[in-house]
């Protein structure tokens, strides 16, 4: 299977990808609430582990991640290869973890 394969979007999902960018902001809060806390996913183990780690978010991190998705989704600039995204992340998290290590 190749990459193209791999990332392609339903003609559906793509349309309603495409209409969720054009929501007011309150409409897209209640859709990303709803996505994220769809049946089941607060059982999950790793979930429950993750957030603990994690802690409480800080005060005002509700309004700096919705500032951050209003601009991901007004970027047109190319997309970065999913394995490259990912090596990123993956040092973003090791870099935290030592940090919080070191506090």
């Amino acid at each position: 299977m190749d990459r193209a394969t791999i990332y392609a979007m339903s003609p559906d999902a793509q349309r309603l990808l495409d209409e969720a960018r054009h929501l007011p902001p309150t409409e897209l809060n209640w859709l990303i609430e709803n996505l994220v806390a769809s049946e089941g996913a607060m059982d999950d183990p790793s979930l429950a582990e993750w957030q603990k780690e994690a802690g409480d978010p800080e005060p005002g991190y509700d309004e700096w991640f919705q500032a951050g998705v209003e601009e991901a989704l007004a970027d047109s600039s190319p997309d970065a290869p999913h394995e490259e995204a990912m090596k990123e992340f993956h040092s973003a998290i090791r870099r935290g973890r030592k940090l919080k290590a070191t506090a």
